[in-house]
């Protein structure tokens, strides 16, 4: 057997594993199950659910960050010397990625995993009886919306994909060409749009949800960014109008958006949970922090690991920020040993509950994300002023900042960098690259800063190739044989 980093097609459709938890939170033990014996009543059918939403939890803690932010120019890392095992992570930041770097297939099987367990709680979904019919359309809804997140990343990364929407009854049907098949991105894209006008109308408002669940409003903001990807911006516009109805709000300080006892506030549209206490934590910090910093950051929870060091802020994005800016004083902070003074990404530091642990969320959508994109679309449609959406959000972290007439002379460039502010870290970069198309133009400007400031670290052939489509992976190429994409 050659690659199995995938395998959605012959055994994560054969024999699926599914993490249960309650209310997405509480772990019970993993169990192996076929449709044909796991899918009999509403509480197996949620636990099927709850498996999904820990594979979205485990793409966001692991290689999501890695495409969204390291392969931007608002982070890169900090390089050790003494520790050359994480290559493929750093180059995935210097563009010298090989379709055989295990964090393609890492993506790719994640997804896929993912994928394949909507599949199978939408195929069981009906014949499973419900209390209340009401449930099983939300459940519907929900399976739709985190199937359609996971090809809508798919789909921007890797191009060209696999689009399967059936379990699969048999080996034979799994690796059949109507399974293994890459259909066409605008294809993909159709499938999706249709997908999750379905959950925007299955799904409740946010208030009548557990915390944790898709929603309409995390429905209409996925929609709308699927548009926006497709330059679709007023189909985009009426969506995010419609979010402006559904009572979510900005929170007064910035700080406090993330912080562990404020979870599910009035400004996440859709938040990646986790919890200390039940037993599913969050390591964020742990994994930024410089790997110099020894115990100095990490406190009893230290010493920093050798791949620490993470998603280190470039000094293009520092150098963006307002000096008063409180998203500067809160997202990044600057650690001094004395011989060197090393930025690192402190959005997510709030203190630890054991051994680098914490019990702090991830934000996937937030309201404030939402008003920005809406402040693109008017400025694409001229459908609204953009203006007081973009003062609203800047406003909270800089009281007395007015756009300035250079900036609403070219609000374009304007939207650009307050979206780089207030969502740096939270995997949006790389993506509003690739939407807006000017991704090759600011990489390429991007590694020649990078090799100034950093001479003898980053390789004469970083930057060079500057691709905005992954490389299938490898294994799979050699498996089950996908044409690679050009230029890998």
């Amino acid at each position: 057997m050659k690659n199995t980093t995938i395998r959605f097609i012959v055994l994560s459709t054969i024999i699926l594993t599914f993490g249960a938890c309650e209310d997405f939170l509480e772990q019970s033990p993993e169990t192996f199950q076929t449709p044909q014996n796991f899918f009999e009543t509403e509480a197996q059918i949620n636990e099927a659910i709850s498996g999904i939403y820990n594979t979205n939890r485990g793409l966001m803690n692991g290689a999501h960050w890695r495409f969204g932010e390291n392969r931007s120019d608002n982070t890169s890392f900090q390089y050790n010397p003494n520790d050359r095992g994480g290559i493929s992570n750093e180059d995935i930041d210097n563009f010298l990625m090989l379709s055989a770097n295990p964090n393609l297939g890492s993506y790719w099987g994640t997804s896929y995993s993912g994928i394949s367990r909507a599949n199978f709680a939408l195929e069981n979904l009906d014949n499973v009886p419900f209390n209340d019919e009401a449930i099983r359309n939300f459940r519907r809804g929900e399976i739709l919306f985190l199937r359609s997140w996971f090809y809508f990343n798919l789909v921007q990364l890797y191009g060209d994909v696999p689009y399967v929407t059936s379990a699969g009854d048999s080996p034979e049907e799994i690796l059949s060409d109507e399974f293994l098949a890459r259909i066409p991105a605008d294809q993909v894209y159709a499938n999706i749009l249709e997908d999750m006008q379905q959950a925007i109308d299955l799904l409740p408002n946010s208030g009548d949800t557990d915390s944790g669940r898709a929603t309409r409003g995390a429905a209409l903001m996925l929609k709308a960014k699927i548009h926006m990807v497709l330059q679709e911006f007023a189909l985009a516009e009426t969506l995010l109008e419609q979010m402006q109805g559904l009572g979510y709000s900005l929170q007064s300080d910035y700080a406090s958006i993330f912080a562990p006892d404020n979870k599910n506030n009035s400004e996440m549209v859709f938040e990646i949970q986790y919890s200390f206490a039940l037993g599913q934590a969050s390591n964020f910090v742990s994994r930024f922090v410089p790997f110099n910093s020894g115990s100095d950051i990490l406190g009893d929870s230290g010493p920093a690991g050798s791949r620490a060091g993470q998603n280190q802020p470039t000094l293009d994005l520092i150098n963006l920020y307002d000096a008063d800016d409180a998203r500067l004083l809160h997202n990044i902070s600057f650690y001094d040993n004395g011989t060197t003074v090393e930025p690192w990404m402190s959005k997510f530091n709030y203190g630890f509950e054991d051994d680098g642990l914490q019990d702090v969320n991830f934000p996937m959508f937030r309201y404030a994300d939402a008003l920005l994109m809406l402040a693109e679309c008017y400025e694409r449609t001229g459908g609204g002023d953009p203006i007081p959406l973009l003062s609203e959000v800047r406003s909270r972290s800089m009281p007395n900042s007015a756009l300035s007439a250079e900036e609403t002379s070219d609000l374009e460039q304007t939207i650009a960098d307050e979206r780089r502010r207030e969502l740096a870290f939270e995997n949006h970069r790389w993506f509003d690259l690739l939407r807006t198309g000017r991704a090759v133009e600011v990489m390429t400007a991007h590694g020649i800063q990078q090799k100034i400031q950093k001479p003898t670290t980053v390789p004469d052939e970083a930057y060079t190739n500057i691709r905005t489509i992954l490389g299938i992976p490898f294994g799979q190429v050699e498996e089950f044989g996908f044409t690679q994409n050009a230029g890998w």
